[in-house]
């Protein structure tokens, strides 16, 4: 990775990156060298410096009524980082609170394609609790997405998480992992809409397009909890019956 990319993650704008890494290269110079080295125009390197100075990442000295600026050791970069992260972690159990408050309710998120489901198992993972899903049809996840429901599964197996799935009595394949379990349902009464719920969401996956909508309220999830307990306390625990 490129050194510029990494100073631009961890909050520096490309101007006072290229700043940043001028004075790390020519020591401790007046202005008009780093216009030299960078090409950039005096008056914005004026602001790039004190937007350095203020994150301690650069500082001065006066020689005969001119300033000599100087580059921080790279090592202040991790403290700056360190410094961002106790900052959030200090506004965190504000921010949880305004989203605890949201919680009660109601947030409708769509996602579609490959992205929007990888957005969908992070966030499954990120809760780190067991989830419960109707209408599963384990084929066509593994023709869509063979390689990332791997991946996602070794994840998922380091985090704990446990599924619980109702498939149809015909269903021609499952996976095959200790922490998923599956119950099957006759195929007239089995619904091939996709249906997870987990913590206080509830995710319908549409295959054509392959659209996910995810629904975020604490009542509704409790309710589709209760009604797949319901159905898994009568469907049948019996192998599965390939597809002829």
């Amino acid at each position: 990775m490129e050194i510029s990319a990494v100073l631009r993650d961890v909050g520096l704008s490309p101007g006072e990156a290229k700043v940043y890494l001028a004075l790390l290269k020519l020591g401790a110079v007046p202005v008009h060298k780093i216009k030299e080295e960078t090409g950039l125009h005096r008056t914005t390197i004026y602001d790039f410096l004190e937007k350095l100075l203020k994150k301690g990442l650069a500082g001065f000295v006066v020689k005969n009524n001119v300033n000599y600026y100087n580059a921080a050791h790279p090592d202040k970069l991790l403290a700056f980082v360190h410094e961002k992260e106790e900052n959030v972690g200090e506004v965190l159990p504000r921010l949880l609170e305004v989203m605890k408050k949201r919680e009660e309710g109601l947030n409708v998120e769509v996602y579609q394609g490959e992205e929007g489901f990888k957005t969908l198992l992070n966030d499954i993972l990120r809760t780190k609790k067991d989830f419960v899903a109707f209408g599963i049809d384990e084929s066509k996840f593994k023709e869509m997405f063979p390689v990332l429901m791997e991946q996602y599964f070794k994840k998922e197996e380091k985090a704990g998480i446990k599924e619980r799935l109702l498939t149809s009595e015909g269903a021609g394949f499952v996976y095959k992992k200790k922490n998923i379990y599956y119950r099957y349902i006759p195929e007239e009464y089995f619904n091939p809409t996709p249906t997870l719920a987990y913590g206080n969401k509830i995710a319908s996956i549409i295959w054509e397009p392959f659209t996910i909508i995810l629904i975020e309220n604490k009542q509704l999830a409790e309710s589709y909890k209760k009604h797949f307990e319901l159905l898994w306390s009568i469907a049948g625990k019996k192998p599965i019956i390939p597809r002829t």
